[in-house]
């Protein structure tokens, strides 16, 4: 049992660091390779600093993919960069083989911050980690997994399997 504990101590914290690649996409970590968008409609607000994707968002980047209903992306004082974007609808974020889930992702560039809210989970492989909310906080490689109401936060661990031979 305390392996189990220790497995999932130790798991978490390294499952919320990958998926925090998919905000680091957007942040500049991968500025080298090109962003596409697309979907049914765009259209941009230039007085209100943004643009909105609407309508089977796929948006890639790399090994990086975020499909949603909606993505809206909001821009600086100047339009030179993002401040802001929110995907909702049925969010799905994967890169790697991890997936994230939730009803709507917020990325907040300057603070570094991705949000997951609603139904959120992040997947590897097996293991899983679900709540209603969770927030990746990418400066300090720290992460917090919420329920609300009477709803808990799940954890599934599966442990790696042994190879041929070991013990």
């Amino acid at each position: 049992m305390l392996k189990r504990l220790l497995a999932l101590l130790v798991f978490i914290p390294f499952l919320m660091v990958a998926f925090a690649g998919a905000a680091q996409t957007f942040s500049g970590l991968q500025a080298d390779q090109p962003v596409e968008v697309t979907s049914t409609r765009l259209e941009v607000f230039q007085a209100e600093r943004k643009t909105v994707f609407s309508g089977d968002v796929v948006a890639t980047q790399g090994d990086f993919v975020l499909n949603a209903k909606q993505l809206t992306v909001f821009f600086n004082a100047d339009q030179s960069q993002v401040e802001r974007m929110e995907a909702v609808g049925q969010v799905k974020i994967t890169q790697q083989g991890r997936i994230a889930t939730a009803d709507k992702a917020i990325f907040k560039q300057p603070e570094q911050v991705l949000e997951l809210q609603g139904n959120a989970q992040l997947q590897q492989g097996e293991n899983r980690i679900v709540g209603d909310e969770i927030t990746v906080y990418l400066k300090e490689n720290r992460s917090v997994v919420k329920s609300s109401g009477s709803g808990r936060v799940k954890a599934l661990i599966i442990p790696a399997k042994k190879q041929d031979g070991a013990r």
